[in-house]
This record gives structure tokens, C-alpha cells and sequence, in this order.
């Protein structure tokens, strides 16, 4: 990898971190937390797969767990790629957190609201376009939307 395909790739990732953050600074201006907005629900809880992780994703969840709404919980019912458990101090949600090292190094990562139902069927299979796939395993028959559309996406009434 040369420098300026390394200088885009930053660029790139940045440019996902601070939509990410616009997104969840706007849901937390509103509520002081993301955990009414339906959008939030479906986009960060939402499977990704089996041969493909959805950038986007992974980056809302990341900077998601990071808000200081969310603290972790030390006692939770131990499953299958769940890596720890949150609680909203400002609404009482409570959220597991998912990580599955699908690839080497390439993980697939949701937050879910715990004892609520599959939130894929929440809105239309919409992906981000900044997808990481398997050859031949790349999603089909989704939405995909440029970074500008899923901020859109996100903010809109």
C-alpha cells in the first residue's frame, strides 16, 4: 500500500467516524441518549453477513458504547459472541454487545436491546456501502446507502 492509497483510507475512516458522531449527537441533543430512535435500534442491531460486515455499522456501534450515557453492566447471561452488556443511565435500556470475528481481524458488530425483538425487521434490509466482503459472498437484494444517504437516513423524521 502505497501513501496516498493510505492517506484515502484515513480519510475514508474519518469521514465515517465524524458522520457516526454527527448521528449520535443530534439523538443525543434530543433524548440525551440514541435509544428511542428507531433508526439507531435497526442500524446498530441489525445481522450483517455471512460473508460481508457493514462498516457503517460497526463504526455506530464502537461510538455508541462510548457515550458516557452507557455504562457497562458486570452481570449478564453469557452467549455465543456476546462480549459485555450495557445499561442507559438516561432511559434504562439495557443492551447487549455483540462482536463476532467472522475473518481474521474482520468483525461483525451489533448492539442489541435485550429481550426485544429482531430489529432487521424494523426497515428494509438497508446496508451501508462501505461493505468488507468475502468475494462471492457479497450482500444482495439490499438497500445500499452512500455515507451522505444513511445520514439522511438516520436524521430524518
Amino acid at each position: 500500500m502505497n501513501k496516498e492509497q493510505l492517506r484515502k483510507m484515513k480519510e475514508q475512516i474519518e469521514k465515517r467516524e465524524n458522520a457516526v458522531e454527527l448521528v449520535l449527537g443530534e439523538y443525543c441533543s434530543q433524548d440525551g441518549c440514541p435509544c428511542g430512535f428507531r433508526k439507531f435500534v435497526f442500524w446498530a442491531g441489525k445481522e450483517q453477513g455471512p460473508g460481508w460486515m457493514d462498516n457503517i455499522q460497526n463504526q455506530l456501534v464502537d461510538s455508541a458504547r462510548k457515550l458516557e450515557c452507557f455504562s457497562k453492566l458486570e452481570k449478564y447471561e453469557k452467549a455465543c459472541w456476546l462480549e459485555g452488556a450495557f445499561y442507559c443511565k438516561n432511559c434504562g435500556t439495557r443492551w447487549n454487545y455483540y462482536s463476532e470475528e467472522w475473518r481474521m481481524l474482520a468483525f461483525r458488530k451489533r448492539l442489541q436491546i435485550i429481550d426485544e425483538d429482531d430489529p432487521n425487521k424494523l426497515f428494509d434490509e438497508a446496508i451501508g456501502d462501505e461493505i468488507f466482503a468475502t468475494v462471492g459472498h457479497e450482500p444482495s437484494g439490499k438497500k445500499a446507502l452512500s455515507l451522505e444517504q444513511w445520514v439522511e437516513f438516520m436524521l430524518e423524521a
